[in-house]
């Protein structure tokens, strides 16, 4: 039997993606714990980058 060629996982953008929403859940988690305003700018920003990834509105 031959192997496929290839990958049935998520899209990279996909994974990608997922790391930045991790990334801003961690920050959210953490301006919550501190209340430092500028951690929660982080979030709003990586949240918002990660939505564009999604999107596909980078190229390559």
């Amino acid at each position: 039997m031959t192997p496929l060629i290839g990958h049935n996982g998520p899209s990279d953008a996909d994974r990608i993606a997922d790391y930045i929403e991790d990334r801003a859940r961690r920050y959210r988690d953490r301006a919550a714990r501190t209340g430092n305003p500028d951690l929660l700018t982080r979030a709003t920003t990586a949240d918002a980058m990660a939505s564009d990834v999604r999107a596909r509105l980078y190229e390559n």
